[in-house]
């Protein structure tokens, strides 16, 4: 059945004239009545009186009345529902990001840009940046956070900077270390410390300084869960390794840089000319353009 000759019948059965519906609808009469007889052809029914003055529904028009408006009314609510998400007023931002990146410097960019889409939310996914990259280039991921220091992958990953911070060494504020100004990787040599597991860049960082020093922590927790790292830490079990964002805002933490100038840089990325759902990509334009302005 087609809509357009649904539309153009529930018209004129409201104006009870084929020619107020023709004037309402901008169209020539004649196009109006034949829509109607064509509709009538369809079903096989009767669905106007046309013997008196005024138009009038036939039994069988009354009723296809009442369920045209239904249709009409459920086609108008799908058009505009479909409109705000073209406009970004409704939808899913969909992003993985390793867990510290997502417990402390995301929450205030997603805030942000939710606050300026009241319809949209947001979907975010925690693992590793080498998982992530993998993903990405995959084609299984369409946003994510990674690592700037990761391989040359400019030509087949597209980023926007998000930060830059140092490496460091996180403990309770009363920990023997807590007032130097630099630890030695030597020293993590035999300490305990609980740390990210395998697949995390800021965990590989930690892995390189130390082999390159002949140095063995003694990893007495390994997780993924920030939380519990963080927990461990406070109760003196061992130190972690983190950015300053985490030693900011944890409280009776304090972070001491790694000796080395050791550092971090994360960007969010998409696959190259990948094509992106509408809000992740208003996301990430939104984020390069913050990030133009920062420069």
């Amino acid at each position: 059945m087609d809509l357009r000759k649904l539309h153009i019948f529930n018209t004129v059965a409201r104006c009870a004239s084929f020619s107020q519906a023709a004037e309402q609808l901008h169209m020539a009469q004649p196009a109006v009545s034949i829509a109607v007889r064509k509709l009538e052809e369809e079903l096989g029914l009767p669905l106007l009186d046309r013997s008196g003055r005024q138009v009038q529904c036939t039994a069988e028009g009354r009723e296809l009345l009442a369920r045209a408006e239904a249709i009409l009314a459920e086609v108008e609510d799908l058009r505009h529902s479909l409109g705000e998400r073209r406009n970004l007023l409704r939808g899913e931002l969909t992003v993985s990001c390793p867990s510290m990146l997502a417990t402390y410097f995301l929450p205030p960019l997603l805030g942000s840009f939710l606050a300026e889409h009241p319809g949209l939310s947001a979907s975010v996914n925690q693992r590793g940046t080498t998982d992530i990259r993998a993903a990405l280039l995959r084609g299984e991921l369409e946003l994510g956070v990674i690592s700037e220091e990761m391989e040359n992958d400019a030509e087949t990953l597209e980023r926007v900077p998000l930060l830059e911070q140092p490496i460091l060494l996180c403990m309770h504020r009363r920990h023997p270390w807590a007032k130097r100004r630099e630890i030695p990787i030597e020293a993590l040599h035999r300490s305990p410390m609980v740390i990210y597991e395998s697949g995390y860049f800021i965990r590989a960082q930690l892995d390189r300084l130390c082999h390159a020093a002949g140095v063995q922590p003694e990893f007495r927790v390994q997780s993924n869960f920030l939380p519990l790292l963080v927990n461990m830490v406070r109760q003196g079990i061992g130190t972690t390794i983190g950015l300053a964002i985490l030693a900011e805002q944890e409280r009776g933490i304090v972070g001491v840089p790694l000796a080395g100038d050791a550092r971090l840089s994360m960007a969010l990325a998409k696959r190259r000319g990948a094509r992106l759902s509408r809000v992740n990509q208003a996301f990430f334009d939104w984020l390069a353009k913050a990030a133009d302005a920062a420069n």
